[in-house]
């Protein structure tokens, strides 16, 4: 029966909207044998002014990168798309 109640505990943890991070520490004694516990951390609070921050520094890296490299999609005989570039290195990430 307890078995039961751990899976659907579990269940219903990792159906959940919110993320769980589970740590498991384990020690070993002489007098007490295997002790283990178990903590769940919470995913970090959201600072919706960082993630804007950092999208528009993305933005900006990425305008940076095709202001230089100039990216051109040219399709081959089989129709696969094919991006050219204006400078060699691009295609591994060069921006300047």
């Amino acid at each position: 029966m307890k078995i039961l109640y751990a899976i659907a505990t579990l269940a219903l943890l990792s159906t959940s909207a919110q993320a769980w991070q589970i740590v498991e520490r384990c020690t070993h004694s002489k007098f007490h044998g295997r002790v283990c516990t178990t903590s769940y951390l919470d995913d970090p609070a959201r600072n919706p002014a960082q993630e804007l921050e950092d999208e528009r520094a993305k933005r900006a890296s990425i305008e940076k990168w095709e202001a230089y490299c100039k990216p051109r999609r040219t399709y081959d005989d089989e129709g696969v798309v094919r991006l050219q570039y204006a400078r060699r290195g691009c295609e591994f990430g060069r921006s300047e």
